[in-house]
């Protein structure tokens, strides 16, 4: 029953298709992905289903097939989201979407995509600099049980992939492109770091009919005006109506 349910679901997926093939070589990867045990890329799924060796050539000529239109499945994955997901978070009836970007390390420095990247964080468990993909990816929030669960829409890597030289779009016009290209058709709630409040993010949101909620390091919530203070003498306890005052010098 598990994987009827499993199938009806992926078959909403064969829009973005072109062939009947690439949809079947799409359906054997996502079997693939959701038994694996191991993160092992093309490795893992041949492992998992135990597919004969010669599967694997044919596995990596299928993620590097024209067949498979990366823009529809896009598309045809937030519709499906949209359609069978029961418990997405809405906020004054609008769902919420979360965005960030992450850095990968890599260890092959020749490998697509990757370049040197500077980390920015205050950890000092990071180098400053790693060779490896930086990413854009946007979720969107639903409710799991008693928590908050982000369920990934679309990610991209946004640096290290030059197709022009005329290209001179920042990470920050990626992201509105890529929160365009999910293609919802209602008003959302969008939630990032302070990274992203820049006049091109928030013009491009007011595009789009989106409310934009930036985050920041050090963010308060206060219940209540807060109290004032009271003034005291060093030494001297000021309890709730103490009247202590710092004692004026003597003029000479």
């Amino acid at each position: 029953m598990l994987w009827n349910q499993w199938w009806n679901l992926v078959c909403d997926l064969r829009s973005a298709c072109a062939r009947t093939r690439t949809f079947l070589w799409m359906a054997l990867c996502l079997a693939g992905m959701s038994t694996r045990k191991e993160l092992l890329g093309v490795t893992s799924i041949v492992r998992a289903l135990g597919l004969h060796p010669a599967c694997y050539d044919r596995l990596l000529d299928f993620f590097h097939s024209r067949a498979l239109e990366l823009e529809k499945l896009t598309l045809a994955w937030v519709a499906l989201v949209w359609r069978a997901h029961p418990c997405i978070l809405r906020v004054n009836s609008r769902p919420v979407l979360v965005g960030d970007g992450i850095k990968v390390a890599k260890t092959g420095r020749k490998m697509p995509g990757v370049k040197k990247l500077h980390q920015q964080s205050e950890s000092n468990t990071k180098p400053e600099f790693i060779f490896g993909h930086s990413c854009q990816a946007v979720a969107v929030l639903t409710q799991a049980l008693s928590s908050i669960f982000a369920l990934p829409l679309a990610c991209r890597i946004h640096e290290g992939t030059v197709f022009s030289n005329r290209d001179h779009r920042t990470l920050l016009d990626k992201m509105i492109l890529l929160i365009d290209s999910l293609g919802i058709q209602e008003p959302f709630y969008f939630v990032a770091d302070a990274y992203y409040a820049t006049g091109n993010i928030v013009r491009g949101l007011l595009a789009m009919e989106t409310t934009w909620s930036p985050g920041s390091k050090a963010t308060a919530w206060l219940s209540s005006p807060p109290h004032p203070h009271p003034r005291t003498v060093r030494g001297v306890a000021a309890g709730p109506q103490s009247t202590a005052t710092r004692p004026r010098s003597p003029r000479c």
